[in-house]
């Protein structure tokens, strides 16, 4: 099954380079993903980008 949507990234604020995106309700939904859960980003040259899911709540929804 493949799953592709589009989200728009939008600058946290003005002092802060950070990024924010929103999640797609069909990711959200497929992963059973909920306010608090950790995602990591991970990137390997010459590979897609892909995303891990845990269910570790260790930054509480936050940013790095």
């Amino acid at each position: 099954m493949e799953l592709k949507k589009e989200t728009t990234l939008i600058k946290v604020n003005d002092k802060s380079d950070s990024l924010r995106t929103t999640i797609p309700i069909e990711i959200k939904k497929l992963f059973d993903l909920k306010e608090g859960h950790k995602i990591t980003w991970v990137y390997t040259p010459k590979k897609k980008v892909h995303i891990e899911i845990s269910d570790s709540k260790g930054n509480n929804g936050g940013g790095e």
